[in-house]
């Protein structure tokens, strides 16, 4: 199974390489957001080879890289539709906490957000296709320290969904959110007939004419998520598969990170 288009710098010392990264992260895109039916069009997007994975290497990349990469991967690629921009660091030691590895400039998820957020400006005056932006994050959906958790909502479990391996940003084309939209719309509208057509034909005459009730995609995306992996088996194997993510994602990178200790400890 076929996974991104690949997209690689050169890995710097201590830092794993490509082909370790892309392993890694498509098992995310295979057994988490395809398998779990987490996303309504990333399994079609990626068949046709229109998800691409750009690396990012920087130690401290700037939103006007960002905004540049993206910007040339689109410009090489007119029909990309997902654009996953991933950031890879080479940990010369691990992080506090019980993730090895962190990114030094984000090692919050709401820093991460916050990088986001300074990069879709920089994207905009490159006049390049429009793309909406979300962070994700290895820590995303952790309560800081002393915090309770928030109170388990669709919305609320949505950062966790977004948990990871390394942070990324998921750029995705807003055609594709609109053609989605209007397959929602469609969807919504043919279950409204059929509803009408069992209680009374005539009022099903009356609707067909009517206005298409309107999809808030995420909030639809978000409810079917959590009713898929919110409680019970979903939620089960939901967290097994991010736990054996991370434990590969830790076991994969830590040959490199050790070279670098090796190396600066000289």
């Amino acid at each position: 199974m076929e996974g991104a288009v690949r997209h690689d710098p050169p890995a710097p010392p201590g830092a794993p390489p490509p082909e370790v990264v892309h392993r890694i992260h498509d098992r995310f895109l295979h057994e988490v957001v395809e398998q779990l039916g987490l996303c309504p069009f990333a399994r079609r997007s990626r068949e046709q080879a229109r998800v691409h994975r750009p690396l990012c290497y920087s130690p401290r990349p700037t939103p006007a890289e960002v905004a540049a990469r993206l910007h040339a991967v689109v410009s090489e690629h007119p029909d990309a539709e997902i654009v996953l921009i991933t950031f890879i660091t080479a940990a010369a030691s691990p992080a506090p906490g019980p993730r090895p590895g962190l990114h030094p400039q984000w090692q919050r998820a709401r820093d991460f957000d916050d990088f986001v957020k300074d990069v879709r400006p920089a994207y905009e005056p490159l006049r390049g296709p429009v793309f909406f932006m979300v962070g994700f994050h290895p820590a995303s959906g952790e309560p800081d320290p002393g915090d309770a958790p928030p109170r388990l909502t669709a919305d609320s479990l949505v950062p966790l969904l977004r948990r990871t391996p390394d942070p990324v940003i998921q750029c995705v084309r807003a055609q594709v959110l609109e053609r989605v939209r209007w397959q929602a719309q469609q969807a919504a509208h043919a279950k409204m007939m059929a509803e009408a057509e069992k209680l009374d034909p005539r009022l099903r005459r009356i609707l067909e004419h009517s206005v298409q009730p309107d999809s808030s995609l995420s909030a639809d995306i978000a409810r079917k998520n959590f009713e898929t992996v919110a409680h019970g088996e979903g939620r089960q194997r939901l967290e097994a598969l991010l736990a054996d993510i991370t434990r590969e994602r830790d076991q994969a990178y830590a040959p490199s990170w050790a070279a670098s200790i090796s190396t600066n400890g000289r």
